[in-house]
């Protein structure tokens, strides 16, 4: 078993970093940093190698065009509702999806002026 184990990883099979970098590939597209690490450290990585796979993954870039994404759906499915809850439900569904607050908020205000 040892051997099999030391052979994958020596072919590059069993590398944290690059199995965190697929995770973010997956999940980064709807999900916030912050959801994407308690999932990655819920399987068992490491903070350095969650660190090292967001950096090589552009994870920035790729958690705001995913907020972007995730608040236009959002924000157009609740046109109905009045402005105040409207703000509320989205900011809601956005931190359970891992976004930070700040973002949310920066999003929302400047959705609102679109809007």
């Amino acid at each position: 078993m040892r051997d099999a184990v030391a052979k994958l990883a020596s072919q590059g099979f069993l590398d944290d970093v690059s199995a965190a970098c697929s995770a973010i590939r997956s999940r980064g597209v709807r999900y916030g940093r912050a959801r994407v690490e308690r999932e990655l450290k819920a399987r068992g990585f490491e903070r350095d190698v969650i660190d090292d796979a967001f950096a090589s993954e552009g994870g920035a870039e790729r958690e705001e065009e995913a907020l972007r994404k995730a608040f236009e759906r959002l924000w157009s499915e609740r046109r109905d509702l009045a402005p105040r809850l409207r703000r509320r439900k989205v900011f809601d569904a956005l931190t359970r999806r891992g976004f930070s607050a700040e973002r949310i908020s920066d999003i929302i205000r400047k959705g609102h002026e679109i809007d």
